[in-house]
């Protein structure tokens, strides 16, 4: 039981999976979910798991052979041979499927199109098509990244607005920092399986530059959800202070030249950043009710 348990969080990058679906919760919180039964937001909850861990999946199938020349990866059910890679894929598209039909049922169109949107930029755009010919490949694992909390805004009100859109931004601008940071610290590792990830082949000024640009978008969304009153004030001010803290990190990382060991720690803090920033969220919903 416990190596089954070990081969799927491996399979889905449990801690991963988690933070995205925390995002979608949140955002599905305020967008109203809060007035929804506990059974509802467990639906929720539930169905947004099983559509991210299965495009997760889907991913390793796609990434196995990568995978498999990393040091960091290599362990990977798929890149070890652990598990039957065909299975996998088939099983992980029938899932897929399965939450897209479940998210239509219980909830409504916009939020199969949030899965959609995950599914099309993390597998086609980001996977097949960019991670391996271009460094822009971030531009498609940040809408990626974004659309869980997207779909949570849609599952709530039945529409996707702006609210929706810039709290998909947040996630989106934190990508950069998440990938860029560890990116950096494994950086031979993706020189040995020949993916362009930007700390690879760029100077990390332009790296640093890129994740306090992305953060500065940051800033600005949450600005934004708080000017529409889709979020409170102690978020706003945790969220901006965030954002800033974020633009630090990446002039530190310039200042350092890069330094792998600071990379880890930063791409360790700014997890805790968004994880942080949704969960005050959540909490400011719970405590105006």
């Amino acid at each position: 039981m416990g190596n089954a348990g070990s081969l799927i969080g491996g399979l889905i990058k449990v801690k991963q999976t988690l933070l995205l679906v925390f995002t979608a919760y949140a955002a599905f919180i305020a967008g109203g979910g809060l007035a929804l039964d506990l059974l509802k937001q467990a639906e929720f909850i539930l169905v947004s798991f099983v559509s991210i861990a299965a495009v997760t999946a889907m991913n390793m199938y796609f990434d196995r052979d990568i995978d498999a020349l990393m040091p960091r990866t290599m362990d990977r059910p798929l890149a070890s041979g652990r598990l039957n890679p065909h299975l996998v894929f088939v099983f992980s598209a029938m899932l897929l499927a399965a939450s897209m039909v479940a998210g239509y049922i219980l909830f409504n169109v916009w939020y199969v199109f949030g899965i959609a949107l995950g599914f099309v930029f993390d597998i086609v755009a980001y996977t097949l098509l960019l991670k391996r010919r271009s460094p822009i490949n971030i531009i498609a694992g940040a809408v990626a990244g974004g659309a869980p909390a997207l779909g949570g805004w849609a599952a709530a009100t039945g529409r996707i607005d702006a609210a929706a859109v810039l709290f998909s931004l947040i996630v989106a601008s934190w990508v950069p920092a998440h990938i860029w940071f560890l990116a950096t610290f494994y950086r031979e590792d993706y020189r040995r399986a020949s993916v362009p990830m930007l700390p690879v082949i760029a100077e990390p000024s332009i790296v640093g530059t890129g994740v306090g640009l992305a953060a500065m978008a940051m800033g600005y969304a949450v600005a934004a959800l708080t000017l529409l009153g889709a979020v409170g004030a102690i978020s706003a001010l945790y969220g901006i202070a965030s954002a800033a803290y974020m633009m630090y990190l990446a002039a530190k990382y310039i200042e350092s030249g890069g330094e792998p060991s600071y990379a880890r720690k930063a791409f360790i803090r700014v997890n805790t950043v968004l994880g942080f920033f949704y969960l005050i969220v959540i909490l400011e919903k719970l405590l105006a009710t």
